[in-house]
């Protein structure tokens, strides 16, 4: 039996109830991180993020796993499932942008040719966007 709130159930969500994400960031002023945590979010922000701290370690582990001729599956695994999630990323991020410019191009034609133009791209719209 349906009920008429099952017609809005889709729609209406409760608080926290969506995707949620952690963003994984030393928090200055918490007790809980350990080192200096002013040191740990200048080497994040300007050095290295952990994504890319992990990904040396992992590369490192995966050589030397290779020079004694051995092999490390969970390694090679955890590797292989994030140049997936790369080349995945890229391609959203690159259909973001050609949506973004379509946008662009449909309520301000000339900002969209300033746009191409200053990217190095064709700015003429039978040309069909940036050459690349």
């Amino acid at each position: 039996m349906f009920s008429p709130f099952d017609i809005w159930a889709p729609i209406i969500r409760a608080p926290f109830s969506g995707n949620v994400t952690q963003e994984i960031a030393p928090r200055v002023l918490s007790p809980d991180i350990q080192g200096v945590p002013e040191i740990e979010d200048r080497v994040q922000t300007e050095v290295a993020s952990y994504g890319k701290q992990l990904g040396k370690l992992l590369e490192a582990v995966q050589m030397l796993a290779e020079d004694a001729g051995k092999t490390v599956p969970d390694i090679d695994k955890l590797i292989a499932g994030v140049e997936v999630v790369k080349k995945e990323s890229k391609a959203d991020l690159r259909a973001n942008a050609e949506a973004a410019l379509a946008r662009l191009r449909a309520v301000d034609e000339a900002g969209w040719r300033a746009v191409l133009a200053s990217r190095g791209g064709s700015s003429d719209p039978e040309a069909g966007g940036a050459r690349g």
